[in-house]
């Protein structure tokens, strides 16, 4: 049970990142911890380089064919990714 001045270790550290002006890297790696998380550990190690750019994950793929069945799952993803973050970051994806 929480009392009066006891806080959990990821509400502290959102605080810091927040007066640092760290909050936007922050909320950038746990959108691509969630991406990699929701994509599994092959579409993961197939996925060349992934950055998030304002709201927008660009994720660069290995193949044309997985860039294609990537993007047929956008919306979904986005989704999933939303589920994951604490706050939804990402609004679309472009597969490249």
């Amino acid at each position: 049970m929480k009392q009066a001045h006891e806080y959990t270790l990821q509400d502290v550290l959102k605080t810091v990142y927040r007066q640092n002006g760290l909050s936007d890297a922050f909320a950038e790696q746990e959108a691509i911890s969630a991406y990699r998380e929701v994509v599994g550990d092959l579409i993961s190690k197939l996925s060349r380089k992934v950055m998030l750019q304002k709201d927008t994950l660009h994720v660069q793929l290995s193949s044309a064919a997985l860039r294609q069945e990537m993007s047929l799952r956008k919306t979904t993803l986005v989704e999933k990714i939303a589920e994951k973050t604490s706050t939804p970051i990402v609004k679309d994806i472009v597969f490249y």
